[in-house]
């Protein structure tokens, strides 16, 4: 027996499927009605006008006006019907389509947690555009069938089998018309979400950018991709409209040929408005197969997208590297990680353990995973039972937020009873008195008043405030002069003498007096 498998699942099917099937006869029914009644009208307004207009006429209008009222109310309550019908199973079947997929996800044990907020947005919307097929691409293809097999039916058994061969003619050039545009139909998804990721990557790169003269060639990069994605939306747009054109022109040409024909045929005036009205009943429905098809196109992909389980790498990104992490007064032990390799390195396994009061220093070149390496073990230290007082492990990550207001509202975020008199001492410490910073210096949104090296120290006085048993520091020294890069690294450990400290750097500073009397390295190339 299947352990993923829900109760009832089979039942729940078959209902869906009954559901589906009833919205799709009384969809039928409604256009049928609407038809009815519209060729019905015609058929009576042009009767009654012929009788007003010949002497000595006899002409009942009570069999036609009945009939008149019996389809309109028919239409009314079929349409309705037809809509709940179709929009049930339509929920039916999204709410199915995501079930498969997380059960299908659940049974996957490798993927538990790897999940990103942009993968698991494209399969809520992928199931949409599944269930949504049944109102948008199924009930119309099977309308516009119905309806033209009908109408040929009804105008042959009339006398004009020659109307009934344009009509089918006519639909099937639509339904032709239709299929070009599925065939080319796209709806973007992977061009968006690359579109998406360098549009984020260029708003995270714009500061390093700016520094280095090359904002103009990132945002010109930047456009050229957007413009690119406008105009593949706009040729499918286009194509969309010419097709729905082409279809219209199909329509009117179907229309033309039968009044010709029913004239030549000797058609009276009334038949021959019921004959026209009757094909433009068809061939309106004939014209949705453009949409429906596209529609039906788009419902495959999605369809595809979530069978293949999530396999597509923009949409699923790879596991985290894991890592066990354990602190206590004695010190933080690091293993189970492993670096993964690199055109230089070969990947290997990462373990370490530093003691209380003692530096790790944890170097690297950009892009050898230093950064990595310190979220990973910040992730692992804050799961439950890892931490044991709050505050007695401390991480100054290269994302950490400044957030807008003053030097003070920033410090007692970590700190909430730090006086004045603290928080001055703190910026004493790193040296940002000297730069006129005091606890009331406002600091902008962002901290974009202050520049990288003062944004840095100052990160690094409010992690001071906390007094942790174990601080990781992610580029303490990033903006910094050698000169104050050596008294922030010697001012951090006078602070937290017996503290654990990690530090990652590219390099070893010039002065490894600057890192105490106990420290250790741990290269990553």
């Amino acid at each position: 027996m299947n352990p993923h498998a829900r109760p009832g699942g089979p039942s729940r099917r078959s209902r869906t499927v009954l559901v589906s099937v009833a919205g799709l006869i009384l969809a039928i029914l409604a256009e049928a009605c609407s038809a009815a009644l519209v060729g019905l009208s015609g058929w009576f307004i042009a009767s009654s006008a012929v009788a007003g207009a010949s002497a000595y006429s006899v002409f009942s209008y009570l069999a036609p006006s009945a009939g008149v009222r019996a389809f309109a109310v028919g239409r009314i309550a079929t349409s309705y019907a037809s809509r709940v019908a179709l929009h049930s199973a339509a929920l039916r079947r999204i709410s199915a389509a995501r079930l498969r997929f997380y059960d299908r996800a659940a049974a996957e044990s490798g993927t538990h947690g790897t999940w990103s907020g942009q993968a698991l947005d494209r399969v809520m919307a992928d199931a949409d555009t599944r269930g949504m097929a049944l109102i948008q691409a199924t009930a119309p293809m099977v309308v516009a069938g119905a309806m033209t097999v009908g109408g040929c039916v009804a105008i042959t058994l009339g006398g004009y089998p020659l109307v009934a061969v344009i009509l089918a003619a006519a639909a099937g050039v639509c339904a032709t018309l239709g299929i070009c545009t599925a065939r080319r139909m796209d709806d973007g998804s992977r061009t968006r979400s690359v579109l998406r990721i360098e549009l984020v990557t260029a708003v995270g790169a714009w500061a390093e950018m700016a520094s280095l003269g090359a904002a103009g060639q990132l945002a010109h990069r930047t456009l050229r991709r957007l413009a690119t994605f406008e105009g593949h939306r706009f040729h499918l747009a286009v194509m969309a409209a010419r097709m729905q054109g082409a279809a219209r022109a199909v329509t009117a040409a179907a229309l033309l040929l039968t009044v010709v024909l029913a004239e030549e045929g000797g058609a009276a005036v009334s038949t021959l408005v019921l004959l026209a009205l009757l094909t433009a009943g068809v061939m309106i429905n004939a014209e949705r197969l453009v949409a429906a098809t596209g529609a039906w196109a788009l419902a495959g992909q999605a369809g595809e997208r979530l069978a293949s389980g999530g396999s597509d790498p923009i949409r699923r990104p790879s596991p985290a590297p894991v890592v066990r992490a354990t602190y206590g007064h004695r010190g933080l032990t690091v293993s189970g990680y492993r670096l993964p390799g690199t055109p230089t390195r070969s990947a290997r396994p990462v373990e370490f353990a530093v003691a209380a009061g003692e530096t790790l220093v944890v170097t690297g070149a950009s892009g050898n995973g230093k950064t990595t390496l310190l979220n990973a073990i910040a992730t692992a230290l804050r799961q439950p039972g890892i931490q044991p007082t709050t505050g007695d492990v401390t991480a100054v990550l290269a994302d950490d937020y400044l957030f807008t207001g003053t030097v003070a509202t920033n410090v007692r975020l970590a700190s909430p009873t730090a006086s004045d008199a603290g928080i001055s001492d703190l910026l004493t410490s790193m040296w940002l008195d000297r730069n006129g910073l005091h606890p009331s210096t406002k600091i902008g949104v962002g901290g974009r008043a202050l520049s990288g090296g003062e944004q840095r120290r100052l990160h690094i006085a409010r992690a001071l405030a906390t007094q942790p048993g174990a601080l990781l520091i992610d580029e303490p020294t990033t903006g910094l002069d050698t000169s104050t890069a050596a008294h922030v690294l010697i001012a951090v450990r006078r602070r937290l003498p017996d503290a654990v400290l990690v530090l990652a750097m590219h390099e070893l500073p010039a002065d490894t007096a600057a890192l105490g009397s106990t420290w250790s390295a741990l290269s990553l190339d």
